[in-house]
């Protein structure tokens, strides 16, 4: 009888292993293996495709450059990565939240918007940093662009008004104004708009720039308003310094403020377009309350203003400078040339007032061609529209020996940035 052998010890428990080994094989679990899936399964050894994902906001969308689309208020901090953007819409950026915006970034209004601006609330920041070679750019999205094609750039500080501790900002209806004389909201530096202006109602129209009581701890230089369809600048209060401000072509007043505006600034240049423009200038305190406080009361040196020799519909003379309702301001080495009125008139009896005291004052001034003269003082209206007579001892020669030449603002930085008529 033959006698069978029984395997090696060490056979079978090779056998056995292999088993084990297919047997766990084939019970592997499936499900999704990706952590950052929502229905993610830590138990899964292979993935059965099932995973699925949340949407993404459109906070997160902006700053991974997924969407090049503004549509919707900034809620948090965004950091556009990419350098061309669509406008739709009035976009706010909400207290707490701040807007980065790369140099070089074209930001294009939609043609099919009724109205795009961009609005800057109390509490946010804007962070819009250009170079001379690559300006920020908010334009119209209109083949054939236009005045008024778009709103235009709102900033909204916390910084002392005058027409009450807080006022409502004529756009977005949201407050501006304040107790932080030094807030911040911000940078923007070599960025340029073009084709501002549209229409909020019959009485009021978006301007290029508009400061709601912005406070001298933002930083405002190198900006232009190309082509606007109301003001390239307006200030309502606030202690906001600027330099180097340009405003081309705007259809009414190149610059005005008005609120208890104290800023210190240099080198403005206004330009008219041959076809529009008021003001190089037009200037308040409060129309009000005149004698309102704190009084508007900006410095400016180096600023040239060139007008278009135009006058208004009604035959109406346009004046480089018109200060008024009360309004003080320190004018340093000034250029005004080519308005149909005077160089600078000065109206109402507070500012006339402010006149006597010094507190509107011009040193070092060069006029040419404006039509009606250098300068004109001129009293409120009474009841009939009457003006009163100057006061006693008021010189109406009183900035004669300023009158000769002015550098202005130069023109050799503004090479780059700039658009041109």
């Amino acid at each position: 009888m033959k006698t069978i052998k029984k395997p090696a010890k060490s056979l079978m428990i090779a056998v056995l292993a292999l088993g084990m080994v297919g047997g766990m094989t084939s019970c592997k679990k499936e499900g999704c293996t990706d952590s950052t899936a929502t229905n993610y399964d830590a138990d899964a050894k292979d993935d059965d495709g099932s995973c699925t994902y949340a949407s993404k906001s459109y906070i997160e969308k902006l700053n991974e450059g997924s969407t090049q689309t503004l549509n919707a208020d900034i809620t948090a901090n965004v950091t556009l990565p990419k350098t061309a953007y669509t406008l739709q819409g009035g976009i706010h950026v909400k207290e707490g939240a701040t807007l980065t915006i790369p140099a070089g970034c074209t930001i294009t209004a939609d043609p099919n918007e009724t109205v795009a601006y961009l609005l800057v609330e109390r509490g946010a920041k804007i962070m819009a940093e250009g170079t001379s070679d690559a300006p920020i750019v908010f334009t119209s999205g209109k083949s054939s662009p236009e005045r008024g094609d778009w709103g235009g750039i709102i900033i909204c500080g916390k910084a002392p008004i005058n027409n009450g501790s807080e006022a409502e900002a004529e756009v977005g209806g949201v407050k501006y104004g304040g107790t932080d004389a030094s807030d911040n909201s911000g940078v923007m530096a070599y960025v340029r708009v073009e084709y501002t202006g549209n229409a909020i109602n019959a009485e009021k129209e978006h301007n290029g720039f508009t400061f709601n009581g912005v406070g001298s701890g933002t930083t405002l230089h190198h900006l232009q308003a190309y082509m606007g369809g109301d003001d390239g600048f307006e200030w309502f209060g606030g202690t906001v310094n600027t330099e180097y401000l340009v405003s081309t072509g705007s259809k009414d007043d190149s610059f005005d403020w008005t609120f208890g505006w104290t800023g210190s600034n240099k080198y403005w240049i206004a330009e008219q377009a041959s076809d529009a423009g008021d003001r190089g200038i037009e200037a308040d305190n409060q129309e009000d309350n005149n004698a309102a406080a704190p009084f508007s009361n900006p410095t400016l040196e180096n600023l040239t203003l060139i007008g278009n020799g135009r006058t208004k519909g009604s035959g109406d003379a346009i004046d480089g400078i018109k200060w008024r309702r009360g309004t003080k301001c320190t004018l340093k080495n000034a250029l005004i040339k080519n308005f149909s009125g005077y160089a600078i008139e000065v109206e109402d009896d507070q500012t006339v007032n402010n006149v006597m005291d010094g507190s509107v004052n011009v040193t070092t001034v060069q006029i040419e061609n404006c039509v009606e003269g250098n300068f004109k003082f001129k009293m409120s209206k009474d009841a009939n529209g009457d003006r009163g007579p100057l006061p006693n001892g008021f010189d109406e020669n009183v900035w004669d020996s300023q009158v000769g030449t002015a550098s202005g603002a130069g023109t050799g930085w503004t090479d780059g940035w700039t658009k041109s008529l």
